[in-house]
């Protein structure tokens, strides 16, 4: 019988062509044991603000991770003077300066005139501030609050299943001609040549030893691969809080009652924050081209997480729901929901709250609509309405003559306006300093730096309250107010603008049509 030598060194390919096909086979299917699973939210993924820093008009476009950790993008535009440079500090709410690493330094954008560019790492989930630092004459800082939440399970990509497979195959093939050796050779002498002849029995069982230690790592990978995945399904993953929604009908009319039954609500952090004074933004869009909207802000019943609204006098008909709410950790989110109105149901007297209002079925208008007996309200974009393009809205109310109609204070705001996209895959509340909440933003400012701060923030976020009362009164007689905004995807939108003339609260609707541009999606 001829003589069969193999030294230590042979290729661990050429041993595993000595293996029958089926433990062969077993190899590669245990190379593939990882699930590869995939998972999304209404809501823009972009935090925008416009105001000051310092004395530097800025407008601060941050774009929200997906992901935790996840990277966030931010682009700071400073409109006039001469900055020296701008940095970008992010700092976590349960830690706040003190926990926080060095600013980063934004970068400027090149062909850009005074953008600047920063990214920075979100590490934990929760919501961060965002110190934006403006530094020169007259320079200061403004704080963005920014959610760090998981809203997807991404699937892993094919190209990184093709290489982690080949690597484990090779690995295991490894190992498994290290048993092999090991149990047929070690007890060999050195430099003794190996008859294979003589060894067949040793040479399987290190074949199967080692492929009991490769099966046995698979499975405990894989125990710790469905660990980490339910870990971060339960406790990472963004899941909106559980709540029910119902219309009742009462002695006092009909109403909207909502009550948040998540378990959650018993934490601290996930204790509400008024935002504008209300715990609750609670909007309803009817359905249809004509659609009915109603800006709601029900009461808390004490002690409870049940929120009440009388509701007003809306048409029957199927309504989408939108809830705003800032929780006390500075996180913010909107929950959805459905709700019927049937007829005669929502006809009732008196509202809930004096700043409710709503508007009936109407035809959206394209650039102009009517508020009303003598009153119209033209809104006009300040540059085309492209996908990740920072624009205004520029509302302006006039009567039918075209004479300029004084804003007076609604919520401590010139308006607010509300941004939908026909399919309502996309909704959000503006003010005109953004989208960032101002109930968190005060929140960070208290933190750091005492009420003086959040009184500041309060004033930076346009809160009218906050401003000298002649500025306020002056800003409100230009008879217009401007929402910056980036729309997150193309299609076609609904926008309500929400204005308080003459003592009552009036809506405009208008529907524009946005077109693909630098798509952030």
């Amino acid at each position: 019988m001829p003589l069969r030598v193999r030294s230590l060194a042979q290729s661990p390919t050429t041993a595993l062509s000595r293996f029958p096909r089926s433990l062969r086979l077993m190899l590669v299917l245990a190379s593939l044991l990882f699930p590869l699973l995939g998972n999304a939210h209404v809501g823009s993924p972009h935090i925008v603000f416009q105001g000051k820093a310092g004395l530097f008009p800025v407008t601060v476009v941050v774009r929200q991770p997906d992901v935790v950790p996840g990277l966030v993008d931010i682009h700071i535009r400073v409109h006039e003077g001469a900055p020296r440079q701008v940095t970008a500090l992010a700092m976590h709410s349960s830690t706040g300066r003190k926990g926080a690493p060095r600013p980063d330094l934004a970068r400027p954008v090149e062909g850009e005139t005074n953008l600047y560019n920063a990214q920075l790492w979100f590490m934990t989930r929760g919501a961060y501030g965002v110190e934006v630092m403006v530094d020169g004459e007259g320079g200061g800082a403004l704080m963005v609050p920014v959610n760090s939440v998981a809203l997807e399970r991404r699937p892993m990509p094919a190209w990184l299943v093709g290489i982690a497979s080949a690597l484990l195959l090779f690995l295991a093939v490894g190992v498994i001609s290290i048993c092999v050796a090991a149990v047929r050779e070690s007890t060999l002498p050195a430099a003794t040549p190996v008859l294979l002849s003589g060894r067949r029995l040793r040479s399987w069982i290190g074949g199967v030893l080692g492929l009991t230690v490769v099966v046995g790592a698979v499975f405990g990978a894989r125990l710790w691969w469905n660990y980490e995945d339910e870990l971060h399904q339960s406790k990472v993953l963004f899941r909106p809080l559980q709540h029910t929604l119902a219309v009742e009908t009462s002695a006092s009319g009909s109403q909207l009652r909502l009550e948040l039954t998540d378990r959650r609500m018993s934490q601290r952090n996930y204790r509400l924050l008024p935002d504008h004074g209300k715990w609750v933004h609670l909007f309803l869009v009817g359905a249809g081209d004509r659609p009915a909207f109603a800006h709601l802000h029900p009461v808390r019943d004490t002690n409870t997480h049940t929120f009440v609204s009388l509701l007003p006098n809306l048409p029957a008909g199927e309504y989408r729901v939108f809830v705003d709410l800032t929780h006390e950790q500075g996180l913010t989110q909107t929950l959805t929901n459905r709700v019927r109105i049937e007829e005669g149901l929502a006809a009732t007297g008196k509202l809930t709250d004096p700043d409710d209002s709503w508007s009936p079925s109407q035809a959206p208008g394209e650039g102009t609509c009517g508020l009303g007996p003598g009153l119209r309200m033209t809104l006009q974009p300040t540059a085309p309405l492209r996908v990740g393009q920072p624009i205004g809205l520029e509302a302006a109310v006039a009567t039918d003559s075209g004479d300029k109609v004084t804003l007076e204070p609604y919520l401590r705001m010139l308006g607010h306006a509300v941004v939908m996209r026909a399919d309502g895959t996309v909704f959000s509340h503006v003010h005109p300093a953004g989208t960032l909440s101002m109930a968190a933003a005060r929140k960070f400012a208290a933190k750091d730096g005492g009420e003086e701060a959040a009184r500041a923030t309060d004033a930076i976020c346009g809160d009218l309250d906050a401003l000298p009362e002649a500025q306020a009164i002056a800003m409100g007689r230009l008879g217009k107010v401007s929402f910056p905004y980036v729309f997150p995807s193309a299609g076609e939108y609904r926008i309500w603008v929400q204005v308080k003339v003459q003592g009552r609260i009036v809506s405009g609707t208008f529907k524009v049509q946005v077109e693909a541009g630098r798509s952030d999606e």
